[in-house]
């Protein structure tokens, strides 16, 4: 019985007060709508209500509620998830590796009829890097049995930042031109700006077996390693690469057969390049190793006494 008369106290309470927000303040910045809304609503203070509101992508938000006519909570109390939480998880605790939680609250009498947001110290810049699962909660059970909390809606603000310059092929970059990205355009491949050589050997003066097999991106520097071990000091193409500092950076090496293949199709934004052949890191076997014609693209393998040209390449 005293759950019925509860929920009649309640809805005495909604009828009385009224819930319209019709002057409420929205918050400026790109706004995005949660998966889950309810409608506006009070309830008394220390009820097992609860809400609980998904943020709607993954991306960093500020967190704003709304707050309904007739609130009285002086001291609501919002749970925000950024990364999600586990069903048994009662205590908030920022400091949970897995899943955070970080508290904020609300004078909802100073903040009626209108938007606020949740905030860490009053920081207005506080934001969360929310994934997936991350959510707001809050819970009438954190509030005084003699005040009424008030419940509407809650606006992510996506204030996730904007790469004003982002990285590209062409672009002038450590010391060269890049001529290759990754998927998150992040990494890549640096050429320099000009060829260090327009006829040097690949190898040291003796045919030999270095091991630098390697043809796939991100290979060459290993395979340069590889050639220097095998073949030391002297005058050759990868050596030449190893050697070479320009812009400040000293970790230049002889590309790889696909890494070659990336600067020839970049050849253009890249420049400088000769219609000639250029060595390649990628060793095919005893005598040969890989090259490219940059007048056509063609790959063959010749022998690592043929004198050819060398463009060095580095990696960030």
């Amino acid at each position: 019985m005293k759950s019925i008369y509860k929920q009649l106290a309640i809805a005495l309470i909604l009828a009385v007060i009224g819930i319209s927000l019709a002057h409420a303040v929205v918050p400026e910045g790109k706004m995005v709508n949660p998966k889950i809304s309810i409608k506006q609503t009070v309830v008394l203070g220390g009820s097992a209500f609860s809400a609980k509101w998904l943020a709607p992508a993954v991306a960093k938000y500020q967190v704003w509620v709304q707050v309904p006519r007739g609130s009285t909570a002086s001291n609501a109390v919002y749970r925000i998830y950024p990364k999600g939480t586990s069903v048994s998880n009662i205590v908030c605790s920022s400091t949970d590796s897995t899943y955070p939680c970080f508290e904020a609250t609300v004078d909802q009498m100073t903040a009626i009829k209108g938007w606020v947001q949740l905030t860490l110290n009053n920081d207005t810049n506080t934001a969360w890097d929310f994934n997936a699962f991350g959510f707001v909660r809050v819970n009438a059970g954190a509030t005084s049995n003699t005040e009424l909390l008030g419940v509407a809606q809650t606006r992510f603000v996506d204030v996730t930042p904007v790469d004003t310059n982002p990285l590209a092929i062409g672009q002038a970059y450590q010391g060269g031109i890049i001529f290759y990205l990754d998927s998150a355009k992040a990494h890549g491949l640096i050429a320099a700006p000009a060829d260090q050589s327009t006829g040097i050997q690949w190898y040291n003066g003796t045919y030999t077996v270095t091991g630098a097999t390697g043809t796939a991106i991100g290979t060459g520097q290993a395979n340069t390693n590889a050639i220097i071990t095998a073949q030391g000091a002297g005058s050759y193409a990868a050596k030449l690469c190893d050697d070479l500092v320009v812009g400040g950076y000293s970790d230049w090496f002889l590309p790889s057969q696909n890494e070659l293949n990336e600067l020839y199709k970049n050849k253009v934004v890249v420049g400088g390049f000769a219609g000639a052949w250029y060595w390649s890191s990628s060793e095919y076997n005893y005598y040969d190793a890989w090259l490219q014609y940059f007048g056509s693209g063609v790959q063959d393998y010749f022998s690592k006494a043929t004198t050819d040209t060398v463009r060095a390449v580095r990696a960030f």
